[in-house]
C-alpha cells in the first residue's frame, strides 16, 4: 500500500468512531525481491471501543476499499479471533467473515457476566 493509499485509507476510517488510529512503521522489503522502492506497505493500529457494530462497520469499509483497488489484502485481528479480507473470492470472504463475526459474539455470550454490588 502506498503512503497515499494509506493516506486515503485512514481519511475514510476518521468518519466511523474508531477510538485511535495509528500508521505503524514499515518493515524492510520481503527477501527476494529486487527493489525496495517498488515494496510500499503499511501498517495500520486501530483501536476501536467494544461495539459490535463498529466491528461490523469497519469490516465493511475495508471490504467495500479493498473492491474499489481491486488489489491487496488486510488482515484483522480482534482477540484471539483473525480475519483476512481480500479484493476477490467473494464467496469464501462471506463465509469467513461470518466465521469471524460468529466465533466473536461466542466469546461475549460465554464471558462472564458481573452484577453489580451493594457494599453499603
Amino acid at each position: 500500500m502506498t503512503e497515499a493509499e494509506t493516506a486515503a485509507l485512514s481519511e475514510e476510517l476518521a468518519g466511523l468512531e474508531l477510538h485511535r488510529l495509528t500508521l505503524l512503521p514499515a518493515g524492510p522489503a520481503p527477501a527476494g525481491t529486487r527493489s525496495a522502492e517498488v515494496w510500499d506497505t503499511a501498517a495500520l493500529l486501530i483501536t476501536l471501543r467494544t461495539a459490535p457494530t463498529l466491528v461490523r462497520s469497519l469490516v465493511g469499509l475495508l471490504q467495500d476499499w479493498l473492491r474499489r483497488r481491486n488489489s491487496g489484502s488486510i488482515e484483522m485481528k480482534l482477540g484471539t479471533h483473525e480475519l483476512r479480507l481480500t479484493s476477490t473470492g467473494r464467496a469464501e470472504q462471506r463465509e469467513a467473515i461470518q466465521g469471524f463475526f460468529t466465533a466473536i459474539e461466542q466469546d461475549r455470550d460465554a464471558a462472564p457476566t458481573t452484577e453489580p454490588s451493594d457494599h453499603g
